[in-house]
């Protein structure tokens, strides 16, 4: 009947002890009624291990439910105990602090409204290219409010033409961490920001562009581009917009992309990597992309990382670094870099050139 031993506590006990506290009954009254009944284990030790479970029951609950989602969800470590006959007879996931932080994002992620199919009647829309790379935004150290005058900027350049085309570049560094503990892509530990709220913060950011465009453009396409800050947040920022947005989003993990529009070959990247100088970007994209960059007639090479407007015209290929409107965070303060203009750049393309720029 009852199990009598202190070296395994069955889950199902484990729970039900969780289950009556949480019904407002005192541990002496849990272990006098029910726990004492199954196990045995003084009631100093027993008080001990029900604050342990209280906390931990509430967060191994969560993460396993996280595991309906598309992607399958794996525990970071988990304790198994088996009995003399070889057989599972308990389990139990080690969390840790941050654990409950992606919990609080995968379900404000899961109660997003469904975004409603809209058919959206377009005028003729006109042979122009909206490319909107907003590299360096380092959501956390800036959050929305911060951003709100340049989104009002970018809704208004979206608003006066009907495109037949927009691209919108999401990643270069959107994020300041890459995980919950202060840390970019690498490992590195730097400032560490609330990334629940920079994710809501840029979620609400770039809906109210995508929701615009949908209007304004006969084709969107949202582009990933990975940076050294925000490698993996910014991936799942992408899959939660392509799995929202009826458009075509390129997800794809690669250093470098190409933007062909006409005429046009615009090469995407971060620029972080060793080679990162124009000559070494142009050459590096005539390889990766020779027919592209063979056919087009007008050449760019978009870069961002070094939050400051460089431009050189490398043998017909104009490299241009983008700077940012971000605030300035304290590694920036700390080594003197200070001083950049502040604003973000979006290009307007024709069929055969360049003919627009607009710093927001």
């Amino acid at each position: 009947m009852g199990v009598k031993s202190r070296n395994v506590i069955p889950i199902e006990v484990k729970r039900k002890c969780v289950e009556l506290a949480n019904n407002g009954l005192s541990a002496r009254e849990i272990y006098k009624d029910y726990y004492s009944k199954h196990c045995n284990t003084n009631f100093e030790s027993f008080r001990r291990m029900l604050r342990i479970w209280k906390n931990k029951v509430e967060v191994d609950d969560a993460i396993l439910e996280t595991g309906n989602l598309s992607y399958n969800f794996i525990p970071h470590a988990t304790t198994v105990q088996i009995n003399s006959e070889g057989e599972i007879v308990q389990s139990w996931i080690k969390s840790k602090a941050e654990d409950r932080l992606y919990i609080e994002l995968i379900e404000n992620i899961k109660q997003l409204p469904k975004i409603q199919k809209v058919d959206v009647k377009h005028k003729e829309s006109e042979p122009y290219m909206l490319e909107i790379p907003l590299y360096d935004m380092h959501w956390g150290i800036a959050d929305y409010e911060f951003y709100k005058s340049t989104l009002q900027n970018i809704l208004e350049i979206i608003s006066r033409r009907h495109y037949q085309e927009i691209n919108i570049i999401i990643g270069q560094d959107m994020f300041h961490n890459d995980d919950f503990r202060g840390r970019t892509a690498s490992g590195r530990e730097i400032e560490s920001v609330n990334m629940v709220k920079a994710w809501n913060d840029a979620r609400q950011f770039y809906y109210n562009i995508i929701d615009l465009s949908l209007k304004q453009s006969a084709k969107i396409r949202v582009i990933y581009s990975k940076g050294n800050h925000d490698e993996s947040m910014s991936w799942a920022f992408v899959q939660m917009i392509k799995a929202q947005y009826d458009i075509e989003v390129d997800d794809e993990l690669k250093e470098r992309k190409v933007i062909i529009f006409g005429d046009n070959f615009i090469g995407i990247t971060h620029g972080d990597k060793a080679k990162n100088k124009p000559i070494d970007l142009r050459s590096i994209f005539t390889i990766e992309y020779p027919i592209e960059f063979a056919n087009a007639k007008v050449r760019e090479i978009h870069a961002g990382h070094l939050h400051h407007e460089k431009e050189e015209d490398c043998y017909g290929v104009m490299c241009r670094r983008l700077s940012t409107s971000n605030k300035t965070d304290k590694w920036h303060l700390d080594n003197g870099y200070v001083g950049a203009h502040k604003r973000f750049t979006l290009f307007e393309w024709s069929l055969s050139k360049l003919v627009a720029i607009y710093y927001v």
